[in-house]
């Protein structure tokens, strides 16, 4: 029975940071690296498109900050939730988290452009 302790304990013991959850991190990460760069590229382009329209008063400014912002927030939030995580539970972890910021951009994207409306009752 010791020599079970041993082997779990011994493999309870493998590093956290091997080269397998790097690599997963840095592939997922370079997805929400993407949503990164689309949120800042929206929060710098649309005022512009929105001034030459001449619709300054309507420039979405929260939905626009908080689309640049959401990404790394979440996706930091969900490295630091999964990291005592094995490699796979990590991986899902953070594949949650880029379900979580797709469908919250989205969600902006709908309310920005006014799609998502009350319907009286």
């Amino acid at each position: 029975m010791s020599e079970d302790a041993e082997t779990t304990s011994a493999t309870d013991a493998e590093p956290r940071f091997g080269a397998a959850r790097i690599a997963v991190l840095v592939v997922l990460g370079l997805i929400a690296a993407w949503f990164v760069y689309d949120g800042i590229g929206s929060l710098v382009n649309l005022p512009q498109l929105f001034t030459e329209l001449g619709l300054e008063a309507e420039i979405p400014w929260v939905a626009l900050w908080l689309g640049a912002v959401q990404a790394p927030v979440i996706f930091a939030a969900a490295a630091l939730i999964g990291a005592r995580q094995p490699v796979a539970r990590y991986a899902l972890v953070l594949i949650a988290a880029l379900a979580v910021i797709a469908a919250a951009r989205l969600s902006l994207i709908a309310a920005a452009t006014g799609v998502i409306t009350v319907l009286p009752a």
